[in-house]
């Protein structure tokens, strides 16, 4: 069964770049997680065996029949993703572009999102969050 993800916490991420993983994501998520770039500025976590079936999606597309797509994806595939550890105190090192990229500062929020995690900047969360409300 696919892993599902639900719930947000506000955190801060430290001075190294780290954000702490919610307890109730880590088990899911696993020590190696895969970052890549998300709608909205946001970041997605997924665990490797979720990964995997983004990624066979990604390069299930092909080049002569949508060259357009195909070449979207190759460049979200090399531009955006990102693997790293978590430590043992459940904290994940962000790489500095994909920080930049998603206005990751000081305060954010950790977001549970079906089969992904997202991180955000606390302010744009909740402003996406109004945004829905709106609609």
């Amino acid at each position: 069964m696919a892993d599902r993800f639900s719930g947000y916490y506000e955190h801060t991420l430290d001075p190294k770049g780290r954000i702490t993983i919610p307890s109730k994501f880590r088990d899911q998520l696993g020590v190696k997680i895969a970052i890549m770039r998300g709608k909205d500025r946001c970041l997605k976590l997924y665990s490797l065996s979720e990964w995997n079936k983004v990624y066979e999606k990604y390069e299930s597309v092909d080049e002569d029949e949508d060259p357009a797509l195909y070449r979207k994806m190759r460049k979200l595939l090399a531009t955006s993703v990102d693997d790293n550890e978590m430590d043992k105190q459940g904290r994940l090192l962000v790489p500095p572009a994909l920080r930049s990229y998603a206005g990751l500062d000081k305060e954010v929020v950790v977001s549970g999102a079906g089969r992904h995690v997202e991180v955000w900047d606390k302010e744009s969360f909740y402003r996406f969050i109004d945004e829905d409300e709106e609609a």
